[in-house]
């Protein structure tokens, strides 16, 4: 069998990472109505939504650690099947005890995944164009994030949540196949290019994690990635529920405004790679992180659907044009041999975020309002752009 180039396997990568999310992309917007339709209580729903996270911050460092003993493919094969069987098993869940382990198996499924692919993406790819190239790996996942939410806003006018999980089983099915067929081992050892040589540094994982949390751009970084995931957990646990409850907004019109989102957030993807390659990375960074604190700040305030729908595609802006400069930051601030470990820290940074804001929903949702909530993340998140103002530094060769 003839070996793929090291473009074919970006382009085979990029095909599997935009299927395996369109799945949870589909779902995503009808989740927690979904949870809470099944009889969950808000606490409940907090705790089940939370779980996705806390999965993730355990897997995730133990995947990326051990990528190279067990071997990425193996990985990447076991996390394909997992997130068919976890997508499935959504469909056949009657009581709220059962989304647990439903989650925890779609969250061991992407926890896998997502360091394994980038650490791909970044061997492949020349430190001048690593942004750029990093934009268009994070452009397939936004591409995921915009088709998902218009396939649920249409499907889900002729069929019920449940049948919606199992139709969406299709899109990590077809992934997995396509691994099979077109990214076995004698394939992908004749056709990968690294560009990047190895640091000649012995180390093991917890040193790397010892000289990772040294660098302040680093810890900046995680810092900031924390506080943006908080506000992040708090919007995908409460804002389909306060669009419904509050808003009066029906199920297919939410799927379409968490679309939007993504079709913003997917526009700037690219462009924001390119541009940190030319002008920095803080710069990008800091712009984006600015947006994001005044969506939160003026969203407990909008009734009105269109300037609901203008914040809604501010909010996918300002997550789009952070995506590669913070990916490429980080990994231009350590050594290469550290490189894996510090983006599976940055994505567990967002898990932790994610699990702090979904636990904060169900703890304060007895105390405050969803629109109180939404507020309380503003000054969360201007912390964390005062800290990447003041120990960000540029790193660009």
């Amino acid at each position: 069998m003839q070996p793929l180039t090291g473009s074919k396997v970006l382009l085979i990568i990029g095909a599997i990472t935009f299927l395996s999310v369109l799945s949870t992309a589909i779902t995503e917007p009808i989740r927690p109505l979904f949870i809470t339709g099944v009889g969950s209580t808000t606490l409940e729903l907090g705790l089940i939504m939370a779980l996705q996270s806390i999965v993730s911050v355990i897997a995730r460092l133990l995947a990326s650690a051990y990528s190279e003993t067990v071997g990425k493919w193996r990985l990447i094969l076991a996390s394909l099947l997992l997130s068919v069987g976890s997508t499935a098993l959504f469909a056949f869940v009657y009581e709220p005890l059962w989304f647990f382990p439903a989650v925890a198996l779609s969250a061991l499924s992407w926890a896998i995944f997502s360091p394994i692919s980038l650490v791909m993406v970044l061997e492949m790819s020349a430190a001048t164009s690593r942004g750029a190239v990093m934009g268009l790996y994070f452009t397939a996942i936004g591409a995921a994030l915009f088709v998902g939410p218009l396939v649920c806003s249409f499907l889900t006018l002729y069929i019920g949540f449940r049948e919606l999980y199992l139709a969406s089983t299709a899109f990590p099915l077809l992934a997995l196949l396509l691994f099979i067929f077109r990214m076995s081992r004698a394939e992908v050892e004749g056709g990968r290019v690294p560009v990047d040589k190895p640091v000649d540094v012995k180390s093991s994982t917890w040193s790397s994690v010892k000289r990772i949390f040294r660098v302040k751009n680093v810890t900046a970084m995680f810092y900031a990635q924390v506080v943006f995931a908080i506000s992040y957990g708090v919007y995908s646990t409460l804002f389909s529920i306060h669009a419904e409850g509050t808003l009066l907004i029906a199920p297919s019109v939410i799927a379409l405004l968490f679309s939007l989102r993504a079709f913003t957030n997917l526009l700037i993807r690219f462009p924001g790679g390119r541009i940190s390659d030319r002008i920095g990375r803080k710069k990008p960074v800091l712009v984006a992180h600015s947006i994001i604190v005044v969506v939160f700040a003026l969203l407990p305030f909008t009734r009105d659907l269109t300037l609901l729908a203008a914040l809604v595609a501010l909010y996918g802006v300002g997550w789009g044009l952070r995506v590669a400069p913070d990916s490429a930051l980080v990994s231009e601030s350590v050594n290469s041999v550290d490189r894996s470990i510090a983006l599976a820290i940055l994505m567990t940074m967002f898990d932790i975020g994610v699990a702090l804001g979904s636990l904060m929903v169900g703890v304060l949702s007895s105390y405050l309002s969803i629109s109180n909530l939404f507020l309380l993340c503003a000054p969360i998140l201007l912390s964390g752009l005062v800290i990447q103002v003041y120990f960000i530094r540029e790193t660009l060769n």
